[in-house]
């Protein structure tokens, strides 16, 4: 097997032997954690790419620690758990918005969003219209009989209100990916009157109004639901890059959340993602420059999106 199984001794073994320092927490963190989470995704800072390239396998630069590398881990972690709260919020909103403004159009029709003929005419669009609505059709128990993923709520309101069901209580169900979908796939005219409601918000919460068109409500939350999900699936996350030219870094985040955050979340983010990385830059002993890395040049560019 190209790749052996390795005991910890054998792992810690193998760090030594590229030129990292070990200490004697380094053992419980390869037990509870594991290699390859740890050392393999947050290795980059620390290789020596010349020595690296003369020995053909991982080679550390002096100095390097698995403390510090724990650290860097650990900052990573609680990243994610940052941004997922966030990201959260946005989502809440996404849904909430849609919600009344889809309704609001068609406010005489049961389950008006079973209805094709309410979303986008475009041919491109037309197979993930078609399967949007089977995957509401299977919430709703009213597809397969084979596949039926009701939740409790939406059995009452299917067995207690004639088989209408709200979309603001079948958004509670849908995963953040489908509500993209859901506001994606809407006629023109829709996506227009959702993005004027996104408008609206944001000047009642920030200092200066800010016209939020239909395509930049779409890319920020496209970037803003890939990035949710690298943080839903544990994957590194603060060097990420999203977007089909991976070029949306977690600054650009930040500034789509500011589109669709209230102003005191959105600063509330950000203080806490400049504590975060302040702390965990003091807490390493080699400087691997974790602001440059999510994005932001410096530190000092990272304070002064704090406002």
């Amino acid at each position: 097997m190209e790749k052996p199984f390795k005991t910890i001794d054998e792992q810690i073994a193998i760090l030594r032997a590229r030129g990292m320092d070990t200490d004697d927490r380094t053992r419980g963190v390869l037990e509870r954690e594991g290699y390859y989470p740890v050392v393999n995704g947050y290795k980059d800072p620390f290789i020596d790419p010349w020595a690296t390239g003369m020995a053909g396998d991982d080679r550390f630069r002096r100095g390097s620690s698995f403390s510090d590398l724990y650290v860097l881990f650990c900052f990573d972690r609680e990243l994610r758990s940052l941004f997922l709260k966030y990201a959260a919020m946005a989502e809440a909103t996404l849904k909430t918005v849609c919600s009344y403004c889809f309704t609001q159009e068609h406010p005489d029709e049961v389950n008006p969003y079973l209805n094709r003929e309410h979303y986008s005419a475009r041919p491109e669009d037309r197979s993930g219209v078609d399967r949007l609505i089977v995957e509401m059709e299977k919430a709703l128990g009213v597809g397969d009989a084979r596949h039926r993923y009701r939740r409790s709520y939406l059995k009452h309101y299917m067995e207690n209100h004639g088989g209408e069901v709200p979309l603001w209580v079948l958004m509670n169900y849908l995963m953040f990916g489908q509500a993209f979908k859901f506001y994606s796939y809407q006629s023109a005219g829709m996506r227009n009157k959702i993005a004027k409601s996104f408008s609206a918000l944001y000047a009642e919460s920030h200092e200066h109004g800010k016209r939020i068109d239909p395509r930049s409500l779409r890319l920020a939350y496209d970037h803003i639901k890939d990035f949710r999900n690298i943080c839903a699936h544990d994957e590194r996350f603060y060097c990420a890059r999203v977007a089909k030219a991976g070029d949306v870094t977690v600054r650009a985040l930040c500034a789509d959340l500011e589109m669709v955050l209230t102003s005191q979340s959105h600063r509330s983010l950000m203080r806490e993602a400049c504590g975060l990385v302040e702390r965990t830059e003091e807490a390493l002993s080699m400087p691997v420059g974790v602001a440059g890395m999510m994005g932001w040049r410096d530190l000092e560019e990272l304070r002064s999106a704090v406002g």
